[in-house]
Order: C-alpha cells, then structure tokens, then sequence
C-alpha cells in the first residue's frame, strides 16, 4: 500500500527538479531585484600614538567577540629585484617565532584562548589579524604585538616554509590556469612594481636568504608605516589605551623604497602570448591589461562595469561561453585596484581545441560593452551583486576590520566604508559607458597557457602577432618571458 505513495512522492521530487532546470533554462529572464535597502555600518573613529601608529576604532556592541588588524602599508610591490616573493614570506614567518616564543608555543597559546591569528603579505600591504574572545583579549594581544614587534626568522623556520612553497610552485607551474596568472604579471607589467610573483618563483624562493628578509621587515615595519584596527565591544578610549599598552613602544622610521614608475595607460603595449604545455589536459585563456588605482574616481563604475562582464552566473561573459556554449565550467573577470594602476582580467578554462574561440569571445564581449551598454534591469542586478556583497563581508568583526585596513593601507578616509553602497547604487549607464571607452578603448594582451598544435592555427587568423614559447624556455623571472641563451 506505500509503494503507490513513494512513486507520488517521486514524481513530485521529479516535478520540482523539472521546474527547478527550467528556471535555469529561464536564466535569461531572472526575478527583478528588490529595491536596496538603506544600511549604515558602524562608523569608525580614530586617534594616532606619539610613535606615528594610527589607531582605527569600530564600536560593535552586542556581541563578546574582538577582532584586531594591523596593517602595514607595504607589501609585494617592494620586493627587492630578482626576490620576488620576500615581502610574503617575511608576512608569513612573523607568526612563526619571536624571541620568547617558537611556532609551535604560538600556536598553542592561541589556541587555549579560543583565539585564531593570521599574518601575511598582499601587493600593497602587510597585515597581522586575531579574532578573539573579548575578556581574552590582553592575552592574544600581548602575543599579536609579540609576533609583530620581536620575530626572529629563525633559519629553520625559513627552511621549512621555503619547501612548502616550492612544493606548492612546482604543483602550480603544471597547471595552466596557475601558469596563466604568472605569465599575466609579466605581460602586463613587464619589469615594473606588479610584474613578478607576489609568491616568488621557484629561482628566486631558492635564492632568499634570512638577511633578505630582516632587511625588508625593518625597511617597512614601522608604526608611522602602520595602523592598528579594533572592531568589537570597545571604545575609542579603550581601543587607544590597548594600542598604547602593546604597541606604545615600538619605535622606528619606514625608509624610503626606490620603485619603479608604472607606464601610463597610453604608454602601454599590448602584446599576445601563447605557453606550449604539451601535457596540458585543458587550455587556460585570459586577456589582461593594467586599469586602476585605488584610489580613482572611476573605480565605482568600474566595479559595475567588470560586475556586467564577468562577476557571476548571469554575468555577459559567463553567458556567452558557458551557458550559451558550453565552451568552459566557469568564466570571470576582476578589477584589482591597487596603490598604483592595478591589472583588469578576464580568463576561462576550456578544452585545447577551442582556446582559439575563446579567446575571440572575451575580446568580443569585452567590445560589446561598449555597443550594448550596461542598463535596466542589467544594471540593477549587477549593483545589488556588489552591495551585498559588500554588506555581507562586514557581517563579522573580522571582515569589518579587513575592510577597515584597506582603506587604511591606501590612505582612503574612513568615511569611505558608508560610502560604498550608495555610490555603487549611484553609478549610471552613463559611467560605466565613460569607464568602458576610458579604460578597455584599447585592446587587452591575450595569454593563452595548452597544447599549441591544437589551437595555433585557428588563433593566428584572430591574433596574427601571436607569440608562442615553449613552457621549457619560460621564464617567469624575466620580463621578456624567455630564459636567456
């Protein structure tokens, strides 16, 4: 007498996956967004110590949780020519000993406070995070400003995170999407700021040395170089006598770092560059080209305008080459403002045979931003995608202070956290037509990373200038790409 019931109950499972995959089907006519709702965060306030360090206060009553950045503004961009990758590997050594505590004691006592702590190094900046119980704060703190003003690099600690590097690296180098976004840097940037490996090359990781990394720690660790971020139950007032307490004595200046100027927009060149991997499985297509700095005026609309292109399942590029073809799992694209003019990408994976078609796609959609403009119901989903988004990261104290560092270690006013959602949701057609004939008027480079023979012939009809060099000639620590002769 069930079985009757069991075949209704899966007919109607089989009902609602059937409705289920037309909706997706029906993706091309997705629900309207509701209307974004206002929000307003807590907002920050500030004091700075007589050392210089800026400390940065979010008051967030309500729950016993107290998340502590500090952020120190210089990252990869300083790495010392032909070390590619100290300035991450001095990011992440700092929470591995001090002169009163090993690895393996730092790592103990965080964990018997219930405390979690982090540190490492990104293009423009370094930062050191704990996420603690706040009646445990004194006690995780006295260890964050351990780890930040006494580490000791100790050789065997250098040692062990080299090999875990290069372990890694020799993994990444045979995968085409990874050797893609190495060959980018250089393509883009050439022998600039930005265009080596924030995580080193296996020649560079192997050259190191402690002394290279002592050197670039107290180059750039100084607390007139720093901010000092609390988000949690904690005031102002409370915020700064910690700060004093843990970080009143740090003493240094940061030195002046010679880096190379970023050519400009208009001084640019394109260039078209295909990696022969023969054992590569798949072929990784990206187009790549350097845009904005954080700190542009145009970088509202040009998150939208890269949101429409290629952030999301309904995005114009994920459209287009996967849904539409089904040439690829997955297509995106980002807008990485930085310090100095940061890269725009987009990049697939999809099968040897048709990288060529590819890579024509993300060329011809980026162009049609600028015929079929960014409007309507486009425009408002492609909003509502980046406020909540946005207003999701800061659901956590831990988030909330990410934030809060990066407008610190960009120099961006604090008001800027309030800011966003309006601006984003202020952002017009007219904007992101203005970003698009501003920044993408001129072709992005292509860089494909598989299995030449497959693609080479049908490429070179679209992309006749196209450059091809064998992965055993590559050289990811030249600008040129090419191992010398």
């Amino acid at each position: 007498m069930k079985a009757p019931r069991f075949g209704l109950i899966v007919l109607a499972g089989f009902a609602a996956v059937s409705r289920a995959a037309y909706a997706i089907v029906g993706i091309d006519a997705p629900p309207p967004p509701s209307a974004p709702p206002e929000t307003h965060f807590a907002q920050p306030k500030e004091t700075k110590l007589e050392n210089g360090l800026r400390v940065i206060v979010a008051e967030r009553p309500g729950l016993p949780l107290l998340a502590a950045e500090l952020v120190v503004r210089r990252g990869a961009e300083v790495d010392p020519p032909n070390l590619a990758g100290t300035a991450s590997m001095t990011g992440a050594l700092l929470t591995k000993g001090t002169e009163s505590m090993s690895a393996p004691q730092i790592a103990s006592a965080i964990e018997s406070l219930g405390a979690d702590i982090s540190s490492g190094a990104g293009w423009d900046q370094s930062t050191v995070s704990i996420i603690m119980m706040s009646d445990k704060a004194d006690a995780a703190l006295t260890i964050l400003a351990d780890v930040v003003l006494h580490p000791t690099f100790k050789q065997e600690e250098i040692d062990r995170l080299k090999k875990q590097r290069l372990d890694a690296l020799r993994v990444a180098l045979q995968q085409p999407g990874s050797l893609a976004g190495f060959v980018s840097e250089r393509v883009v940037f050439g022998s600039g700021e930005y265009g080596h490996s924030a995580g080193g090359t296996m020649e560079t990781l192997q050259a190191m040395q402690r002394d290279d990394i002592v050197k670039l720690y107290k180059s750039c660790y100084s607390p007139e170089n720093a901010s000092l971020i609390f988000v949690g139950s904690i005031t102002l007032e409370q915020g700064k006598a910690c700060a004093e307490k843990f970080f009143g004595a740090w003493k240094g200046s940061p030195m002046a770092i010679a880096k190379t100027q970023p050519a400009s927009l208009t001084e640019w060149k394109r260039q078209n560059v295909v990696i022969d991997m023969p054992q590569a499985g798949q072929a990784a297509v990206a187009v790549a080209k350097p845009a904005i700095k954080r700190d542009s005026p145009d970088y509202y609309s040009g998150l939208v305008a890269n949101a429409a292109l290629g952030n999301g399942f309904i995005s114009r590029l994920n459209r287009e080459i996967r849904i539409k073809r089904g040439l690829s799992y997955g297509v995106r694209s980002s807008l990485d403002a930085r310090r100095d003019p940061g890269p725009f990408s987009a990049a697939a994976q999809t099968k040897n045979e048709s990288a060529a078609e590819v890579a024509k796609l993300l060329i011809s959609e980026l162009k049609r931003l600028e015929t079929d403009p960014v409007q309507g119901e486009e425009l408002k989903s492609r909003q509502a995608v980046l406020t909540g988004g946005y207003a999701r990261g800061l659901e956590t104290n831990e988030g909330f202070a990410a934030s809060l560092a990066s407008l610190a270690a960009y120099n961006l006013p604090l008001e800027r956290l309030n800011q966003f959602l309006p601006k984003i949701n202020a952002v017009t057609t007219k904007d992101v037509n203005a970003f698009v004939n501003k920044y993408f008027a001129t072709p992005p480079s292509l860089i494909i990373v598989g299995k030449t023979p497959a693609f080479l012939e049908p490429l070179k009809k679209a992309f006749p200038d196209v450059r091809v060099i064998p992965q055993s000639d590559l050289d990811l620590n030249s600008a040129d790409l090419v191992k010398g002769k």
